[in-house]
């Protein structure tokens, strides 16, 4: 018997365990549908799934392990679903909902704070929702008696708000608050959908104004405790002290009555609720007497109809019924017949019809407890206009003994008069008040009269149900006495089955024994292969069902696979795409860049056009008329190449924009991937726990032959699965890295252009600006380098490496422009230097970030090559910082001296080798070659000649400003005072020497040299144009001198401008006549 007991023990709480596993999967499974991810509406079946829930639980604390692990702080869709379903929760869950779920209030809270804070369709009226979730937990959490669905009476109102006015006013601002937040949070979700345009009668619509049902019905109630309290404290306490509660009260009625017309005109709350009409201004809190005349707003919902498509809810199991299995189990394993099937179905109709009829009966008791409530207070106002009706029957008749004491009297004076009049007045006035109070009694006794009727229907329909609800109880009761004694009857057949079988096994020992002293040997070796026999029939039937077991594992398994695959292969589809439209992006960007290069191409042939109607308008006019044409011609072309640069900036930002949008499409898809990754891995654990559980029930023989293979079998798909979602976010974080390896590219190839763009030649940087970039540039590669190492190491995570490309790229960018700019300042050789030293740069940045975009090549992406040739342009621009810090201010008045000294020795030797060369090349050429050389050459001289005027006129100058400027003190002494002007005449004199050396050098060299006289010619005006600033700066005395140096400096000008009618010259002879090595350096002079 013990035996029996505990087997029948063991099966109870096994039948209890798989009873809370069915209710803990049923609610998970409604749960799921409840949240999902699209933007429809939640549906009602399996919010009323997880309500009847929470009251067979008696409270919420299944709910809340289950919604504690969605993804509230990642998708603002389900935080949104989530919020609706535990604010209907609240509403219509069992009592203890309220406090099992105010002990997460902190966790809605925090949700409703990130989603306020983040830019997401749904994000701000989910902060809402959490705010008034929030807020509703609180005051139902503090007045208990209050239910969540705020559904008391009146006297219950009353009762929780005391006489104490303190709490009153306490309990009145919570209230508002509490009716605030909602009214805010419905008027947010109504602007966004009028802002989307959104129609009620699409899920997107639907979906965003379904929560508002059950709000529509909070504010109704809220709005009415507010009344009775504010009447209350209006009753008590000065009315000047409540002026902020009564303008509080007034915006929210004004918000609240928006709110119930605007969800009157949509049409997916007419069919379901019925909203109530407000008046059209608030009760007058000053006057007592409008509460009599204050109506109640009442929210009807209609009838729900069962939709047809619905699946039927599965019925809850009942506890009474697990507890019987157990009996029932064993009386089934002695053979007794099994109990009418239809006694079973009864009693689960009966135990679905349980809950229904709670509610209903609910229902009724609260309708009746409303009623009541509202019978007595019609009653208490009926008496009060009695009497009233008294008071005024009293007033009438004293107002008849004066009227009638005052005719007697006959006072012929005009105050009595007056009196009399006055009095029948009052009269008159009182009157009428009798005549209206009187209409109000009969109405009242006409709405009270109503309203018993009301009463008789309710409970009419009360006894009703009561009815239905005892006749259910006596079938339940009468099949539970059929049940008992069927169970009865099989109890006594299983007792003589038994008692028919210990018979039987008593005969068939005495036979055995009977037979084992006739044939002892044999027999033993018979028992012994009849017990092998048996055990080996044992071993194959659990065998036979591990292997049935394992197959059916291995068919969840496979199907599980199979989703896997799909969802892989769906994946790897979306991938594609992307890829495609990458691919996509990256040919309009070639041919973006394409065209750039075909439209800069376009602009040095216009730009060539233009230097030839230049040359042909200097010929047909003056020097100063053709200044001003040329003056704006390059204006205008300035407006069109900026116009042109804005152009390609607008192409750029376009280009950020879409690789921008490519950025926000690979984290949706690494979110997704996550996502996935959390789903599968539940998944596993689930079947990883199903699978023990299944190990356990299949016994201590088969946990020792299943557990281990079907452990490893498990292990093996979920090291499988977890390595696949490695792959893929490596992926994910591989696609991130090549989008901004690509913008990068585009940085990079940007800063190229300006290399060749004549609108950044006028872009002038110093020496100093580019070491300090160069030097950020070397910093930022060796963070680059770092980088690149941790995601070789670790390709999870690329974070670190895209901030340090994005970084690399924009200060490499800045390099490049910077060097250029300097070049444009520095001289042709080391600005040729400057040159190729960026172009190299640029070029071996691309073929890094080329290199970075593949995956063969990722792991030998190596940056020295960019280290050296930033290295490069560092020590370029160390050497290209001045050098007169390095000479003390004592030794600058000498330094002046010899340069000034070498400088007009430099410019005597110029001007004679000129000539030289002049009358070289008249010994050497005839014909057209002569007459083109004696132009130029002639020029040249000219202009060497007007350069040695003005370095000799600059050199008086200077004396003079020294002489006129020193005082008593030496000439050092005033060099060393005014150190930077005495720099800047050194650095002037500097170049001009230089200049005209290498002028002269290039055009001794002949053909050979052009560049190199092209730029020696530019030098040469550029430091003539610099020794006239350099010999202003001090120039407060000695105008003479200074008017010989403005005089000397316009003949350099005029020199010039004849050199360029010599290169006109030289253009319009026929290009046959004139070979590159004979002419080179003649058509580059003039330019």
């Amino acid at each position: 018997m013990s035996k029996s007991k505990n087997k029948s023990d063991n099966k109870t709480e096994k039948a209890l365990a798989a009873e809370k596993e069915q209710f803990g999967k049923q609610q998970l499974q409604s749960i799921t549908k409840i949240v999902a991810s699209s933007e429809t509406p939640p549906k009602e079946k399996y919010v009323r799934n997880i309500i009847l829930g929470s009251h067979k639980e008696g409270g919420a604390t299944t709910f809340w392990s289950y919604v504690l692990n969605l993804p509230l702080s990642s998708n603002s869709m389900v935080s949104w679903k989530f919020c609706y379903l535990l604010h209907k929760v609240l509403r219509g869950g069992h009592r203890n909902v309220v406090t099992d779920s105010h002990r997460h209030c902190r966790t809605v809270k925090d949700m409703g704070v990130l989603w306020g804070n983040l830019h997401d369709r749904y994000g701000h009226i989910v902060a809402l929702y959490a705010k008034f979730l929030g807020h509703k937990m609180d005051f139902h959490a503090k007045h208990k008696v209050i239910p969540a669905n705020l559904e008391a009476s009146d006297e219950t109102l009353e009762r929780e708000a005391g006489t104490d006015m303190t709490r009153v006013l306490d309990m009145t601002n919570e209230l508002l608050d509490y009716m605030e937040a909602g009214l805010k949070m419905a008027e947010t979700v109504l602007r966004q959908v009028d802002a989307n345009q959104a129609k009620s009668t699409t899920p997107a619509g639907q979906c965003r104004l379904t929560p508002l049902i059950p709000l529509i019905l909070d504010c109704s109630f809220l709005y009415h405790f507010s009344v009775r309290l504010l009447f209350k404290l209006h009753s008590r306490i000065s009315p000047d002290v409540l002026l902020g509660h009564r303008e509080r009260f007034r915006d929210l009625f004004t918000s609240l009555t928006q709110f119930f017309s605007r969800a009157r005109e949509e049409e997916f709350f007419k069919s379901k609720i019925q909203i109530p009409d407000l008046p059209d201004a608030p009760p007058n809190f000053l006057r007592a007497a409008a509460l009599a005349e204050y109506k109640k707003p009442v929210v009807l919902m209609p009838g729900e109809e069962r939709p047809e498509d619905e699946d039927p809810v599965e019925p809850q199991p009942d506890l009474r019924d697990s507890l019987q299995t157990p009996q029932y189990y064993m009386v089934s394993q002695m053979g007794a017949p099994e109990p009418a099937p239809e006694n079973e179905s009864l009693k689960r109709e009966l135990e679905v019809l349980k809950p229904e009829l709670q509610l209903i009966k609910s229902e009724a008791q609260r309708c009746v407890v409303e009623l009541k409530a509202q019978v007595n207070r019609l009653e208490a106002e009926l008496e009060e206009q009695r009497s009233h009706k008294q008071v005024a029957l009293v007033e009438k008749e004293q107002l008849r003994m004066e009227v009638e004491a005052l005719r007697c009297a006959n006072v012929a004076n005009v105050g009595a008069q007056i009196g009399f009049k006055e009095a029948d007045g009052r009269a008159q006035a009182a009157e009428l008040r009798f005549s209206q109070l009187k209409e109000r009694h009969a109405e009242l006794v006409t709405s009270h009269a109503d309203l018993m009727k009301k009463n008789a229907e309710t409970v009419k329909q009360l006894s009703s149900s009561r009815q239905q609800q005892d006749e259910l109880l006596q079938t339940n009761s009468h099949l539970q006495g059929e049940l008992q004694s069927v169970r009865q009857e099989q109890r006594s057949s299983a007792d003589l089955q038994r008692q028919e079988v210990e018979r039987l096994n008593r005969e068939l020992l005495e036979q055995r024994a009977e037979l084992a002293a006739l044939r002892s040997s044999l027999q033993s070796k018979e028992l012994e292969g009849s017990q092998a026999a048996s055990g080996l029939a044992a071993l194959q039937a659990e065998r036979d069902a591990l292997l049935r077991s394992a197959r059916e594992k291995e068919a969840e398994l496979s199907s599980l696979r199979l989703q896997a695959q799909q969802q892989q292969s769906v994946q790897d589809l979306e991938r594609e795409r992307s890829s495609r439209e990458l691919e996509a992006l990256r040919a309009q960007l070639q041919q973006q860049l394409a065209i750039n290069a075909e439209q800069k191409l376009e602009l040095e042939r216009l730009r060539r056009e233009l230097d030839a109607t230049r040359a042909e308008l200097a010929r047909a006019t003056s020097a100063l008329q053709s200044q001003e044409t040329s003056g704006s011609q390059l204006s205008s072309s300035l407006a069109g190449l900026q116009a042109e640069k804005e152009a390609l900036l607008r192409s750029l930002r376009e280009q950020e924009a879409q690789l921008a949008g490519l950025r926000q499409q690979a984290q949706l898809q690494v979110g997704s991937a996550e996502q996935e990754r959390q789903r599968s891995s539940a998944e596993l654990s689930s079947l990883q726990a199903q699978l023990q559980q299944q190990v356990r029930r299949g016994g201590p023989g088969g946990s020792g032959g299943a557990g281990p293979g079907g452990s490893l079998t498990l292990g093996g798909l979920q090291a499988c699965r977890e390595n696949q979602l490695c792959q893929q976010l490596q992926d994910e974080q591989f696609c991130l890295l090549q989008c901004a390896v690509v913008e990068a590219e585009g940085i990079v190839l940007d800063a190229v252009a300006k290399l060749d763009d004549p609108v950044h030649v006028r872009c002038i940087s110093s020496p100093d600006y580019l070491v300090n970039r160069a030097e950020t540039t070397l910093a930022s590669i060796d963070k680059m380098q770092h980088s690149h190492m941790v995601y070789l190491g670790n390709r999870n995570d690329a974070s670190g490496l895209l901030r340090a490309v994005t970084q690399f790229s924009h200060l490499a960018a800045d390099t490049i422009v910077n060097g250029a700019a300097t070049s444009h300042s520095a001289p042709t050789d080391q600005a040729d230097r400057l040159t190729d030293g960026c172009r190299d740069c640029a070029n071996h940045c691309l073929q890094f970030l080329k290199d970075l975009k593949l995956q063969a090549s990722l792991p030998r992406a190596d940056p020295s090559a960019i280290r050296y040739t930033v290295q490069r342009l560092l020590t370029l621009g160390q050497e290209l910082r001045p050098k007169g810090q390095d000479v003390l201010k004592e030794e600058l008045g000498s330094m002046v001296d010899k340069e000034m000294i070498a400088t007009s020795t430099a410019i005597e030797e110029a001007v004679l080798r000129m000539d030289e060369i002049l009358s070289q090349a008249k010994k050497d050429t005839t014909g057209i070659k002569l007459e083109v050389n004696q132009s130029i050459l002639g020029s040249c001289s000219d202009l060497m000649k007007a350069v040695h005027m003005l370095v000799t006129a600059a050199t008086d100058l200077q004396k003079d400003i020294v002489e006129s400027g020193r005082g008593a003190a030496s000439v050092t002494e005033f060099y060393a005072k005014n150190s930077r002007w005495t720099e800047g005449l050194i650095s002037a004199s500097k170049a001009v020497g230089w200049g005209a050396t290498q002028l002269l050098d290039s055009a001794d060299r002949g053909g050979g040299g052009a560049g190199h006289v092209r730029g020696a010619h530019r030098l040469l005006a550029r430091d003539r144009r610099q020794h006239g600033p350099a010999g202003r700066r001090l120039q407060g005395e000695g105008r003479s001198r200074q008017q010989e140096a403005e005089r000397a400096a316009a003949r350099v000008a005029t020199r010039q401008r004849h050199g360029g009618r010599g290169r006109h010259l030289h253009q319009t002879r026929p290009a046959a006549d004139l070979r590159p090595r004979d002419n080179g350096f003649l058509w580059h002079v003039a330019d």
